[in-house]
């Protein structure tokens, strides 16, 4: 399925006045038994879950909510997250084990929540049966996951990328930018 240019333009515009580094916008299609969404890797200097969470917003997105296996399988193996040393803190005392961060975290009445509101009936948690003490998920060295606090890391202090997810059509935040850069492009011709 071809991404509807609109979206495609909106987000090569944020992406390009943003100081983060993305790897490629994918569908993850109905014919792919997903659902519709759109999602990217963004890779940042070291930064909290929190500082995470408020960039995907301000892109139009929000941290990814990894709802089901076949969603945590295909995000893994689309973005070659085990293979892509740039989605991996490489400081404290494990470098390489804190991966990209997402948007599970631990409410205020300590239940596990995503930041889509979407119900949390599936995870991945691996590194323990009662998923430690820390407000936040990340991906672990592996398709697994494993906690993070939510303004600062459990051994790297921060993690240096995150899983955005948009829902179709466009964010609507970055359409008028599109609109105007593609105005601008026709002008110079």
């Amino acid at each position: 399925m071809k991404c509807p240019s609109i979206l495609v333009t909106s987000l090569a515009c944020v992406a390009a006045l943003s100081s983060s580094v993305h790897a490629e916008l994918r569908q993850w299609s109905a014919t792919e038994g997903g659902n519709g969404h759109w999602y990217d890797i963004v890779v940042t200097p070291l930064q909290s879950w929190m500082a995470a969470k408020a960039q995907a917003e301000s892109m139009g997105g929000y941290l990814a909510s990894i709802t089901s296996q076949s969603e945590n399988d295909w995000l893994w193996n689309s973005f070659n997250i085990g293979g892509t040393p740039e989605y991996w803190a490489q400081t404290g005392p494990w470098p390489g084990y804190d991966g990209p961060v997402f948007g599970a975290y631990r409410d205020e009445n300590d239940v596990w929540s995503w930041v889509s509101g979407e119900p949390f009936e599936w995870s991945n948690f691996n590194w323990s049966t009662n998923p430690g003490e820390a407000g936040a998920q990340f991906i672990a060295q592996s398709p697994f996951w494993d906690d993070i606090g939510v303004n600062g890391g459990t051994s790297a202090g921060g993690n240096v990328a995150f899983v955005i997810e948009y829902n179709v059509p466009a964010p609507a935040t970055v359409i008028p930018l599109a609109a105007a850069m593609r105005l601008g492009s026709r002008r110079r011709r």
